[in-house]
């Protein structure tokens, strides 16, 4: 599978394109980081986390947040093949993390998917 590399999409000459792992986990950053409505002609595209922003930080919205994901990659992302229970939120301060589990049907290979969906602008780490 090949996708257009995000942020990074052209240099002066040509497109730039990511391949296999890094397309999965490129467009999973698109798909999870996207609100709906904001995509043009998709309005169902994305998660919408904005909507879970100041809410109360417990169990039942982190059900809430991984069925909202889970219903997304099942939806766009279907060479990638995730069970509900692959899907973990890591909690960090005020940083919040999404490490995805999934076999992507392409080379039926597993791997593990981290996205940042949260972080706090004064750190500079990585997962």
């Amino acid at each position: 599978m090949k996708s257009i590399a995000f942020p990074k999409m052209f240099n002066s000459t040509s497109t730039n394109i990511v391949e296999d792992h890094d397309a999965t986990q490129s467009n999973l950053n698109t798909l999870l980081l996207s609100e709906k409505n904001e995509m043009l002609g998709d309005p169902y595209f994305g998660v919408g986390l904005r909507r879970y922003l100041f809410d109360q930080n417990n169990s039942i919205m982190d059900d809430m947040l991984i069925d909202d994901i889970y219903t997304a990659i099942a939806w766009f992302i279907p060479q990638l093949v995730v069970r509900r229970t692959d899907i973990k939120l890591v909690h960090s301060r005020q940083n919040l993390y999404c490490t995805i589990r999934g076999t992507n049907q392409l080379n039926f290979k597993t791997d593990m998917y981290d996205v940042v969906l949260l972080r706090n602008e004064g750190e500079n780490s990585v997962v």
